[in-house]
């Protein structure tokens, strides 16, 4: 039996500050004694304290009764505004969940259950699918905005797979046929759970579209490599190259992931680390923990490569974590003879001095010395000098805490592996390496090396050298043999198929078809 509704019980959406993307600002959600049913009333603010004091009102009147009296009025003033008809009254009324209700509970489902990452791409996702499909509603007027009644169709998820094919008027210039399946993926898998919830009838089937299963990129070669850690310190540079470059040798060496690579530890357990052997007959291997991409713990063998750079490491330097990249050198921007003056001056010029004059003195403008640390504004500034001396101002350069021109670096603690990523896609495109050409016809931009282009360097050296597809797939850490076949399947039969040719071919010149016909290299008769 249905539990009776209770007259005042009024929930408050969303009940958290709004967003850029709540347009419909706060919705009051309670049963409405006129209608019969729950309903929605927009508060017409986006002021979350103001929101509250109307839900207060409305609970008020919908017990002394003024809400009945009203005809529907949630507050006082609009009490005062001139009668409507009753089917009208109501603003909006329960037609079914919005896209930003259900979103709301589909994220939060989802936080307790996948890993931030994955949840961080599903909303990304979700989001370009929301911008998507109000512009659909929008073309279609379709009243009550964006519910999940009117999006949830077949009309909609293909206008939202041509949308992102097209791409038009957006900032991505053009999105590749696995990139569109990827989004719309993500879609349907948020539509069959509000199907599960029974807030949309039904799931429409769409057909993905047809995809090249193909690296977005491809294995470089050691001459490729080298060219990356030569042009390391142009793009980091002098005094960071050297982290740099070890963080891409133990690329080269591992055939990590770059999210692995930020994660891999001396000693601790708790992240990936490596095991040394006990004896000579023991090889070292690398423990990696379940939280990897592929959700299992596994121990794999450690490459050869990477043994013998482990191992030039000072035992006193092997704590906390193998590769802590140092934070970029930049230049310091501003006219020639701009300089910001050290903390203890800057408080004994504020002391005498206006803002113009230590404006002018620095180089810069009055705004930006204002935003200095030890500033502080002077209660009357007419009794304040309005230039600096020449001498005073040379003395200050010299204990100056940053010229025009000078190098440094940013204080951080550690860099994020996205952060890491896009460097070391940066010295790709500083080496000019490109592994993968533009091809309009295939939607393909002009591609870079970058990190994954240096683990598919690794498998590639793998399989010149005779290494199974077996071993292959264990070094590799892909959750299913398929993986592996279908990026680098082709590559190792070829590789065998040119093997065998070249055992097959290099035969003696003088060998005939009589020969050939037992296997042997014996010469045809001569007549």
């Amino acid at each position: 039996m249905a539990r009776r509704p209770e007259i005042g019980n009024i929930q408050l959406y969303p009940d958290r500050p709004l967003r850029k993307s709540d347009r419909n600002g706060y919705v009051l959600k309670f049963y409405c004694p006129i209608q019969g049913k729950r309903i929605r009333r927009n508060c017409g603010t986006r002021d979350r304290r103001e929101a509250r004091r109307i839900l207060r009102e409305c609970q008020e009147r919908l017990h002394n009764g003024e809400y009945v009296e009203s005809d529907g009025a949630i507050t006082s003033a609009s009490a005062s505004l001139p009668p409507r008809r009753t089917s009208s009254s109501i603003v909006e009324i329960e037609t079914g969940p919005t896209w930003q209700e259900c979103y709301d509970r589909y994220i939060a489902h989802q936080k307790s259950r996948r890993r931030s990452r994955t949840v961080e791409d599903t909303s990304s996702r979700l989001g370009i699918a929301e911008a998507i499909l109000e512009a659909y509603v929008s073309e279609q007027n379709l009243s009550g905005g964006l519910l999940m009644r009117n999006v949830a169709t077949l009309d909609a998820m293909e206008f939202l797979q041509n949308r992102l094919f097209d791409s038009e008027g957006e900032r991505v210039s053009k999105r590749s046929p696995s990139t569109v399946n990827s989004v719309v993926r993500v879609v349907m898998a948020f539509l069959r759970y509000c199907c599960a919830r029974r807030w949309v009838d039904y799931v429409p089937r769409v057909d993905k579209l047809d995809a090249d299963e193909v690296m977005k990129g491809r294995p470089i070669t050691e001459e490729e490599f080298q060219t990356m850690l030569q042009v390391t310190k142009d793009v980091v540079g002098t005094d960071a190259a050297p982290s740099w470059q070890f963080a891409l040798r133990v690329l080269w060496g591992s055939a990590f992931r770059i999210s692995d690579l930020m994660d891999f530890s001396w000693s601790d357990p708790r992240h990936i680390h490596p095991v040394w052997g006990r004896s000579d007959q023991d090889h070292p291997t690398i423990v990696i923990p379940s939280s990897q991409k592929n959700g299992r713990a596994q121990e794999i063998p450690m490459l050869p490569e990477l043994a013998t750079l482990l191992a030039n490491v000072p035992q006193s330097n092997r704590n906390g974590w193998v590769v802590n990249p140092a934070p970029l050198e930049f230049a310091v921007g501003g006219s020639g003879h701009s300089f910001r003056p050290c903390s203890s001056d800057l408080r004994k010029l504020c002391a005498k001095y206006r803002i113009s004059a230590i404006a002018e003195a620095c180089g810069v403008s009055a705004a930006a010395v204002r935003k200095w640390d030890g500033v502080v504004p002077p209660a009357n500034s007419t009794e304040l000098k309005r230039q600096i001396p020449d001498e005073v101002v040379e003395r200050l350069q010299q204990h100056a805490d940053r010229r025009s021109g000078q190098t440094l670096q940013k204080a951080s603690d550690r860099l994020t592996p996205e952060r890491v990523g896009r460097v070391i896609s940066m010295i790709g495109k500083a080496a000019q390496i490109v592994v993968q050409v533009d091809d309009p016809r295939l939607r393909k931009k002009e591609k870079f090396a970058s990190a994954h282009d240096i683990r598919r360097g690794v498998a590639q050296r793998l399989i010149n050298r005779g290494v199974s597809a077996e071993t292959l797939k264990v070094v590799m850490r892909h959750q299913n043999f398929a993986t592996t076949e279908r990026h680098y399947g082709a590559i190792r039969s070829a590789q065998t198929a040119a093997a065998e040719l070249a055992a097959k071919l290099s035969l003696p010149q003088n060998s005939t078809l009589v020969g050939g016909l037992v296997g042997g290299t014996k010469k045809a008769p001569q007549l």
